[in-house]
């Protein structure tokens, strides 16, 4: 089986890939440098500290240059960074997956895909009732590792 880790990254790279409309991870990772894309500084060395630090682009001068919040301490410390990023420096991790773009992927499958009432979902003739979307937690990985296993189904994962 499966953990729930490598759930979490089948389902992050099934579900940036569908919303750009490609099957290149790193071509869709390349799309999702906007407004509210996760960065992992590696190197951490923006603040001298052991551990990795991730960081939101908030900014985007168009012209070479993408401004990054960091997501610990001061909100409004931004740091300024060269548009290409330095792949061994950092690593895009992508905008969080919301709701809306889990449905979006899902959208995209093969099979005609529509969400029922009451939580189910139709693929082709079959109906399944997926576990709850707690709305008080906005992203996939925030869900129950249930609905994270129920989606990852649903995208093609499958459980040895």
């Amino acid at each position: 089986m499966k953990t729930l880790q490598e759930v979490q990254e089948f389902n992050r790279r099934k579900i940036i890939c569908a919303v750009y409309g490609t099957e290149n991870y790193e071509e869709a990772l390349e799309k999702e440098l906007t407004f509210g894309c996760i960065v992992i500084d590696l190197k951490h060395q923006f603040f001298g500290e052991k551990d990795p630090h991730k960081m939101t682009l908030v900014y985007d001068t168009g012209d070479g240059v993408y401004y990054f919040n960091h997501l610990r301490g001061n909100p409004f410390l931004l740091i300024h960074i060269n548009k290409i990023l330095d792949k061994e420096r950092f690593q895009i991790i992508g905008k969080p997956l919301t709701l809306d773009r889990v449905l979006l992927a899902l959208g995209e499958l093969e099979t005609d895909v529509s969400v029922c009432c009451y939580g189910s979902i139709r693929i082709g003739h079959e109906i399944t009732n997926l576990p709850r979307w707690d709305l008080t937690k906005p992203t996939l990985e925030e869900q129950s590792e249930e609905t994270q296993r129920a989606i990852y189904g649903l995208l093609g994962g499958e459980n040895e």
